[in-house]
């Protein structure tokens, strides 16, 4: 909710600052402006557009879908968290519903992604139901994991083929 209005603000703002570039005549004319205005930079449009990659490091991600490894697309079981935190330091971790785990990662031309098969804790969880399969797919998910886009602030993962596998939230 926090991110579309943040969203939202960005873009009146935006639409504020690139109307305000254009000059009066050719806006009443409707004919588009021949020529930028000697006053204002040549590259003052992109430095108001042009925006950093986003990155997965920094923020605590909580996942919310993920494949059950069949193309099943399921919701997190309800009473379950799952988290992943990507570490400067070449490291995935966080908790998989039942254990915490780590395993390395390496972003190589974006948005290729690798990371190893997680090393996990071994305590088995009863409730809730399910979540120790949920659990084993989201490990073979994370190494299966080819891919990643940031798309309306959420991290989604994709394999080799381009299939969304996992998909988070920032928490």
């Amino acid at each position: 909710m926090k991110y579309s209005i943040s969203l939202c603000t960005g873009l009146v703002i935006l639409a504020v600052l690139l109307s305000g570039c254009t000059s009066s005549s050719s806006q009443a004319s409707g004919a588009p402006a021949a020529t930028q205005s000697s006053q204002q930079p040549a590259t003052a449009t992109l430095l108001i557009t042009s925006t950093p990659a986003p990155s997965i490091s920094g923020t605590i991600w909580k996942l919310g879908w993920f494949d059950d490894t069949k193309g099943i697309w399921s919701k997190v079981a309800e009473g379950s968290t799952v988290t992943a935190t990507f570490g400067a330091d070449g490291y995935i971790t966080g908790f998989g519903g039942c254990n915490e785990y780590s395993a390395q990662y390496r972003i190589g031309t974006e948005p290729t992604i690798w990371i190893r098969r997680p090393e996990i804790g071994t305590q088995t969880c009863q409730s809730p139901l399910g979540v120790m399969s949920q659990e084993s797919y989201y490990y073979t998910d994370l190494s299966l994991s080819e891919d990643f886009k940031i798309i309306d602030g959420q991290l989604m993962m994709y394999d080799r083929t381009g299939r969304k596998i996992l998909q988070f939230d920032p928490s």
